[in-house]
Formats: C-alpha cells, sequence, structure tokens
C-alpha cells in the first residue's frame, strides 16, 4: 500500500502529465493480463497518448482544482487512465478496436476539452475522422486542381500552341467587329457636315437669284420711268 507521501509524489507527477492534456478517457480493467496490458499501451503510444494504471486516490489528487475534477465522481473500482494532448480521435480509435477483441476493458467516460462525456458519446468519437484523415482529405482536395494544372502544363507543345491560336483567333472576332463600329462612327458627323454644305449653297443661289431679279426689275421701271 502507498503511503500518503507517495500518492502525494505521484498526484503531483500525474498532474504535471495532465496540464496539456485536452482528451482523457476513464476506462474500466475487469481482468486484462499484463501481456494484453503492454499490447495496448504499445497501440496507444503509437497515436502520441498514454496508457496509464494508477490508484483512483492519486487520480482525485492529480485533478483537484483542475476542469478534470468532474470525472472524479466515477473514480471508483479498477479505473485506467488514456489521454493525450493531440488527436484524441486517433486514441479513441485504437480503444475501440482493442475493445472489440478484449470485453475486459470498457468506456465509462471520457473529458473533452473541458467537458465531460458519458460511456456512449466517449465510444461515439473514435466513429469521427482523425486529424491525419482530415488532413489527407484536405490535401487531397487542394492537390486535385494542382494535378489538373500539371497535365495541362506537360501537354506537347503544339497542342499548347493550338490553344493560344484558338484563344488569339476569338479575340481578332471580337475585334473585327469592334473596328469596323469605330470606323463607321466618325463617318456620321462628316456625312452631316456636307449636307449642310450643300443646303447652305443652294441658299446662296436662291439669294443671289433673288437680288438679280430685284435688280433687273428696278432696272425696267427706271427706263420706263425716263420714257414717260
Amino acid at each position: 500500500m502507498l503511503t500518503k507521501e507517495q500518492k502525494h509524489e505521484q498526484s503531483l507527477e500525474l498532474r504535471d502529465g495532465l496540464a496539456d492534456v485536452t482528451t482523457l478517457f476513464l476506462l474500466e480493467n475487469q481482468g486484462l493480463n499484463v501481456n494484453d496490458v503492454n499490447i495496448l499501451r504499445s497501440e496507444v503510444r503509437k497515436t502520441e497518448a498514454t496508457y496509464k494504471v494508477v490508484k483512483n486516490t492519486v487520480v482525485r489528487l492529480a485533478v483537484e482544482g483542475t476542469e478534470m475534477e468532474g470525472i472524479t465522481p466515477f473514480l471508483s473500482g479498477p479505473k485506467v487512465l488514456a489521454y493525450t494532448a493531440g488527436d484524441g480521435v486517433a486514441l479513441a480509435k485504437v480503444l475501440k478496436t482493442f475493445i472489440k477483441d478484449h470485453p475486459q476493458l470498457s468506456f465509462t467516460h471520457a473529458y473533452l476539452e473541458g467537458q465531460i462525456l458519458e460511456a456512449e458519446d466517449a465510444e461515439k468519437m473514435a466513429d469521427l475522422p482523425s486529424r491525419d484523415e482530415l488532413i489527407a482529405r484536405l490535401l487531397q482536395m487542394l492537390q486535385s486542381p494542382i494535378r489538373r494544372l500539371a497535365v495541362a502544363l506537360n501537354a506537347p507543345v503544339q497542342k499548347f500552341a493550338t490553344v493560344i491560336a484558338q484563344i488569339a483567333e476569338k479575340a481578332e472576332e471580337t475585334q473585327e467587329p469592334q473596328e469596323s463600329q469605330e470606323a463607321e462612327e466618325p463617318q456620321k458627323p462628316q456625312e452631316t457636315q456636307e449636307t449642310q454644305e450643300a443646303q447652305e449653297a443652294e441658299e446662296s443661289q436662291e439669294t443671289q437669284e433673288t437680288q438679280e431679279a430685284q435688280e433687273t426689275q428696278e432696272t425696267q421701271e427706271s427706263q420706263e420711268n425716263q420714257e414717260s
């Protein structure tokens, strides 16, 4: 049996180990043998997590005054801890897989970033995509357009030149109607100016003819007066 000093010392060590932990699973061990425990500990370590067998009294002292203090009411019977500061989903998957073949181990509760989860919710975490899976999906989404671009860039030069020629051809077709329209628009003011000049010439001619007629009439009237 541990002395009070030993429990206190172990609780301080555990408190330090839990300082940065975001996910902790509280599990019940109903008879795993040493070999099974070693296998599980090795699998848990692969996810950068920790599997720890520790006395309930030590855990109570370690979590006292912290966000994990909510697990203390469930610290009775043969309990073990599995915790991580990294990918909690990956840890949950390892535990669930192991529990399928070793029913002596079971979920009881979990701590997840400030919240206490029941056994059912703790187990459901294993059904979520892990951080590595999410990163892989994201990379696949990002790489898809890059691959398409690489295929286009690696295409034969002749095909690339053909595409460029088609683009240039379309650009010329678009430009020609614009140039035609621009060429027609200046002609309108010129036509208007010519019409005005013609009208002015006609008016000038009419004025001149009117003046000549008046002068002829005046001359005739003056001759008639003289003859009288």
